[in-house]
């Protein structure tokens, strides 16, 4: 077994630290930091992983078994023709197989979510207005920031609305979260 020497400053006693405990921690610290279930195309359940699980889940949506939510509807349009359909269960299919690296061109999952970017003169000098409308039909399961500023959803404003700092104003700095 490797050891850590470390000299003990008041007794002048050596102690022995061994590797594996502190190669646990670090592990348990980097495993508690990494974001779990990170949306991205053809991982319809949003497990991590991209596998004939989700396939199911589109033919299942196909033949009218079952429905797909809108976020699972998102992530399901891999070929990106606004369609859920035996195209994208064979595209996710070669994927999960290794056939393919990735998807035809499609847009990030921001943006498919953002059905408009409202930006308007700010109340406070060097403050701009945004409005951020997204194209879900729930949406208090989402939290929208822009330039790392928390918007409030407003129903007078369709969408989600707050003061950012002029720099920010822009849809390149939109973070959606997925509360569920």
């Amino acid at each position: 077994m490797a050891y850590i020497l470390m000299t003990d400053v008041f007794g002048g006693k050596i102690l022995k630290i061994t590797t594996l405990i502190l190669i646990s921690s670090l592990l348990v610290l980097f495993f508690l930091a990494v974001p779990v279930n990170a949306a991205q195309y053809g991982d319809i359940n949003r497990d991590g992983k991209i596998n004939v699980q989700d396939v199911t889940m589109i033919m299942q949506h196909v033949l009218g078994l079952k429905d797909l939510s809108e976020k699972e509807k998102i992530l399901a349009d891999v070929n990106g023709d606004d369609a859920i359909n035996v195209q994208d269960a064979a595209l996710i299919m070669q994927k999960a197989l290794g056939l393919i690296d990735e998807f035809p061109a499609l847009p990030d999952i921001i943006s498919a979510l953002i059905e408009d970017f409202i930006v308007a003169e700010g109340l406070t000098p060097g403050k701009k207005i945004v409005v951020v409308i997204l194209n879900v039909s729930e949406p208090d399961d989402y939290e929208v920031r822009v330039g790392g500023t928390k918007l409030k959803y407003q129903d007078s404003a369709g969408g989600f609305r707050g003061e950012v700092n002029e720099e920010d104003a822009e849809i390149s700095k939109v973070e959606i979260t997925d509360r569920n």
